[in-house]
């Protein structure tokens, strides 16, 4: 039988006029110098649910990340590097992989639980969160953590990325348990497979796995208590 799954934490970012960038501040200078534009965002939304409303640090869990584009920006630039010098930083190349965005967030929060990195194209979204659910099924664990999260692409990717631009920007992070006394009471009563079956009938309405995420995103702040 399937547990109920249940939202113990939750932030997103989405920037907007008033604010274009995520605020990680709370970041060592040196350390928030080299985070890309997606890191940044990463960083911040698991900052947020990894602590309880008094800023205390919760028990750290396995982590689902998972993103359509990844560090694009960074890898743009290791490539214009290669081309123009033939050689690669080792220290810039490791900022630029798939997953450099969730290695930073664990890094910077000492979550040495694990995570795995989810790439499945324009449906990176919902393959991913379906990946967090079967995980939280199948583990011991009654805990696991959602991230999701895509930047800007450069525009010089724009003509051959296959997907409109600018494209959809944004994160989210959900800290998911099946124990119903850790549940957010403001998100209670969201039934999270339910939201999730109906964006994987309505797929072909989507551009990129950011406007599901987004779209998952307003569907929860409708229900929410």
């Amino acid at each position: 039988m399937a547990h109920s799954v249940f939202i113990e934490k939750f932030s997103s970012f989405v920037p907007s006029e008033t604010v274009q960038k995520p605020d990680v501040s709370f970041v060592p200078m040196l350390t928030r110098r080299r985070l890309s534009y997606i890191s940044r965002m990463v960083v911040l939304v698991s900052n947020q649910i990894s602590q309880d409303k008094d800023g205390n640090k919760l028990t750290p869990c396995k982590v689902t990340f998972a993103s359509q584009f990844g560090e694009i920006s960074q890898q743009l630039k290791i490539s214009q590097t290669l081309i123009e010098s033939g050689t690669v930083s080792p220290a810039h190349f490791s900022l630029s992989v798939f997953n450099a965005a969730v290695a930073n967030a664990s890094i910077l929060e000492t979550n040495t639980a694990g995570y795995s990195a989810v790439f499945s194209g324009k449906e990176a979204f919902s393959t991913g969160l379906t990946d967090c659910l079967a995980a939280l099924e199948n583990e011991a664990s009654d805990t696991r953590t959602f991230i999701f999260a895509d930047e800007l692409i450069p525009e010089t990717y724009a003509p051959v990325a296959g997907v409109p631009y600018p494209n959809a920007v944004c994160a989210l992070a959900l800290r998911l348990t099946t124990d119903e006394s850790k549940a957010d009471p403001a998100f209670k009563n969201i039934d999270i497979s339910s939201i999730l079956a109906q964006l994987k009938m309505l797929h072909n309405n989507f551009d990129t796995a950011a406007e599901q995420a987004i779209a998952f995103l307003c569907a929860i702040n409708m229900q929410r208590n």
